[in-house]
């Protein structure tokens, strides 16, 4: 699988192959919590200009997508359309941080987002 790929290429797998496990398991362990995880995003943004109308359907929707995105990365298929997939949920998930003005997490986002930008503009076209 990883032997006929340079160094650079090698590198770029095994960080798509580390991003989608972090992904992919980030959602697998909201699925059996699934209601105390949207309750708390509720709570959360309870205090800011988001509207709970936003808020629940998102908090939904975040830990599918984020299996989503895993498994889609670690399988290696799609990788440039899932990347893109992953660089809207980073955008959405920075946009709720600034909304509950949480710079700390923003922070962190924009790191996934730096690290998503490294894997799009490495990511060999003819595997994309």
């Amino acid at each position: 699988m990883f032997k006929n790929l340079t160094n650079k290429g090698l590198a770029v797998a095994l960080l798509q192959l580390s991003f989608g496990i972090n992904y992919f398991f980030h959602g697998v362990v909201r699925l059996p919590k699934l209601s105390k995880f949207v309750a708390g995003m509720q709570a959360g943004f309870s205090e800011t200009l988001l509207p709970e109308l936003f808020v629940t359907p998102l908090a939904y929707i975040i830990p599918f997508a984020e299996i989503a995105i895993g498994a889609l990365l670690i399988i290696n298929k799609f990788a440039k359309q899932t990347i893109i997939a992953a660089f809207v949920l980073m955008n959405i998930l920075v946009v709720g941080s600034c909304f509950a003005e949480n710079w700390a997490n923003v922070g962190l986002q924009m790191t996934y987002i730096g690290f998503l930008f490294l894997l799009l503009f490495f990511l060999n076209e003819k595997e994309a």
